[in-house]
C-alpha cells in the first residue's frame, strides 16, 4: 500500500507577502493580532492532531499516512479546518478594513520615525480575503525519495560540463542516503515494537487481551511492510521471514 506525506501550508499568518524589508517590518506590526493568530493556530494544531492519530510514522518531521486514510483526512480538513478557517478569515478581513484608518495612521507615524516612505503604506491594505490562506498537500513518499536519487543521477551526467555538478550530485546523493537511513530507523523501531508486543502476547492470559495484542501486532506488521518496500528487497525479505515465524503465534 502506498504511503503519503501530508503537510499543511499557510500564507499571510505571520507577516505575509511584502515588497521590501521595510514593508515586512510594517506588516508585522499590523497584520494580525496575537488573538487572531491564536485562533488560526488552533486550526493548524487541530489538523495535525488528527493526521497524527492516523499516521504510521513521521518522516522528515512530517506525518506519513496510508492511501486509505487520505479520504478521512480530506473530509476532516473540509469540515473541521477549512470551513472554520474561511469564517475566521472573513472576520479578520472585516476587522482590518474597519480599523484600517487607525492602522494606517499608526503605520504612517512609524514610517516617518524610521525613514520609510509613507507612500508605501496604502498598498499594504489587504484588498481581498485571500491575503490569508490555508491548504494542505499530499506527496507520495516513494516518489519523493526516488526523485532525490534521480536528481543526483542527472547532476552526475552533467559533471563533464562543470565540476560543480559532480559536487552537487554528491550533495544530493548524501541527502538521499540520509532519507533511506531515516526509513531504516523507522523500520527498526517498528520491529522493536513488534517484539515488545509479541512478549506481551505470549504472557497474556485473557482472550480479550490476546486479541488486542494480535490486532496491534498486525497493525505494526502492516506499517513495517509499507516502510520495508521503500527501503529495498532485502529488507522486505527480512520482514517476510519474520512473518513466517509469527504465523504459529497468531493462530493460537
Amino acid at each position: 500500500m502506498r504511503l503519503f506525506i501530508v503537510q499543511l501550508h499557510t500564507k499571510g499568518w505571520a507577516v505575509g507577502v511584502s515588497y521590501t524589508p521595510e514593508e515586512r517590518v510594517l506588516m508585522s506590526i499590523f497584520r494580525l493580532s496575537n488573538e487572531q493568530k491564536n485562533r488560526l493556530q488552533y486550526l493548524k494544531v487541530k489538523f495535525y492532531r488528527f493526521v497524527g492519530s492516523l499516521s504510521i510514522c513521521k518522516f522528515g518531521e512530517q506525518y506519513v499516512v496510508r492511501e486509505k486514510d487520505l479520504i478521512g483526512i480530506e473530509r476532516f480538513f473540509k469540515d473541521e479546518v477549512e470551513k472554520p478557517f474561511l469564517e475566521e478569515r472573513k472576520k479578520i478581513f472585516r476587522e482590518l478594513l474597519d480599523k484600517w484608518d487607525e492602522i494606517e495612521n499608526r503605520l504612517v507615524s512609524y514610517a516617518k520615525r524610521h525613514g520609510i516612505d509613507p507612500n508605501r503604506i496604502s498598498r499594504l491594505k489587504p484588498k481581498e480575503e485571500s491575503f490569508l490562506d490555508l491548504y494542505y498537500t499530499v506527496t507520495p513518499l516513494d516518489l519523493q525519495i526516488s526523485g532525490v536519487f534521480d536528481l543526483a543521477s542527472k547532476f552526475e551526467e552533467k559533471s563533464s560540463e562543470a565540476q560543480e555538478y559532480r559536487a552537487l550530485a554528491e550533495r544530493v546523493k548524501r541527502d538521499a542516503e540520509r532519507r533511506i537511513a531515516e526509513l531504516k530507523a523507522i523500520y527498526e523501531e517498528k520491529i522493536a515494537e513488534m517484539n515488545r508486543v509479541i512478549e506481551k502476547l505470549k504472557e497474556a492470559v485473557k482472550e480479550k487481551d490476546r486479541e488486542l495484542y494480535k490486532a496491534r501486532l498486525m497493525g505494526l506488521v502492516e506499517d513495517a511492510k509499507d516502510v520495508a518496500e521503500l527501503i529495498g528487497e532485502e529488507t522486505a525479505e527480512d520482514l517476510k521471514a519474520k512473518m513466517e515465524a509469527l504465523k504459529e503465534l497468531l493462530t493460537r
